[in-house]
């Protein structure tokens, strides 16, 4: 590309950014037109755009005096957190050596075959349920690759609760933004063997994610994960500004298939990350990454995000119908900038 007109459409797209940010700053909302300048931005520099909001944010939102306690995952997790900042910065994940405890992960999976949940359309032929359904009613016969839990349902989960308000999940968040963490997305979802090639729809083909300037997400499994049950997979140092190839960054914000991706990585630079129930994964999903097909079983996988500004992708208003953990109605109370999406 002709370095003027990349220098042009740069500075086109910085320009829309900042036009959105300051209707993002009245409104609360981002405008369309800005998020995918936003993306394109990221794009044309490699994620280096990215970089320099997440520095102007981190002086703006400087970080918070977290509460010094015990939080569900217990201290141990916290004697990690260092090493998971460190990780996370150059490598881009980290598997914590401390899991969910036993119980937790009991009343999750109760939740995820008891509670109702939606079933996502994908590239097999599956078709979005209009209503919601029971995933244990057709757990022997899955009707498509994906079922998700609403994240209004999931904030009102009393475990979901307790885990946004640990606040060893908060030091690594804080930490790894290096600004105030906002609780964001939620997910909860089975992966099941419907179709025996991957699904777009369902996030089995390599991408990178980009809903906000710089955010961390915490994967937890909620069931056993081998080569078979398929495991999330990452490509090691993707995450950083240039660890997307401008070639691959030049497709745009779409779905790469793995020949794509194994023209410009090396083998050994993918980690799939296997483990039994209770494993979590913090990840910064800026790198390429996606969940390889599931070949047999089925895998229920919990995510939280904590970001360092709700700038970017717009989502369907979630508000806490009922506090149903102590901890999180303390949290909510006194660090309401921290759960601004959910509370308020």
């Amino acid at each position: 590309m002709n370095v003027l007109l990349h220098a042009a459409r740069i500075a086109v797209n910085a320009a829309r950014v900042a036009i959105g940010w300051l209707a993002y700053l009245a409104t609360g909302r981002t405008p369309a037109f800005s998020y995918q300048a936003f993306i394109r931005l990221f794009c044309l520099t490699g994620g280096r755009s990215n970089d320099m909001i997440s520095q102007a944010l981190a002086l703006a939102n400087p970080p918070a005096s977290l509460p010094d306690t015990c939080g569900v995952l217990g201290d141990a997790i916290r004697t990690e957190s260092a090493a998971a900042i460190e990780s996370l910065r150059s490598r881009g994940y980290y598997v914590f050596q401390r899991r969910l405890p036993d119980d937790i992960c009991d009343r999750l999976m109760r939740y995820a075959l008891e509670h109702p949940c939606e079933l996502r359309a994908d590239d097999a032929g599956a078709r979005a349920s209009t209503g919601k359904r029971s995933y244990a009613a057709e757990r022997a016969r899955p009707a498509a690759t994906r079922y998700d839990f609403t994240m209004q349902d999931l904030v009102d989960n009393p475990e979901v609760q307790a885990l946004l308000a640990d606040p060893a999940l908060l030091e690594v968040a804080q930490g790894y933004l290096g600004s105030r963490p906002v609780a964001d997305v939620l997910g909860l979802w089975w992966n099941t063997a419907y179709a025996p090639a991957p699904s777009s729809e369902a996030a089995q083909y390599f991408h990178f994610d980009l809903d906000r300037p710089k955010w961390v997400k915490f994967f937890v499994n909620l069931t056993d994960v081998t080569d078979e049950s398929g495991p999330h997979t990452f490509v090691q140092g993707s995450h950083r500004s240039g660890g997307i190839p401008a070639s691959l960054l030049a497709k745009g914000y779409t779905r790469l298939s793995d020949e794509e991706v194994g023209a410009s990585f090396a083998p050994d630079r993918r980690v799939e990350f296997l483990g039994p129930r209770g494993t979590i994964l913090a990840e910064d999903s800026r790198g390429l990454h996606k969940g390889k097909n599931v070949a047999s079983g089925d895998r229920l996988m919990l995510q939280l995000q904590f970001s360092n500004s709700l700038f970017g992708a717009t989502y369907a208003p979630v508000r806490v119908s009922e506090f149903r953990s102590d901890a999180f109605r303390e949290l909510a109370a006194r660090y309401p900038a921290v759960y601004q999406a959910f509370v308020g």
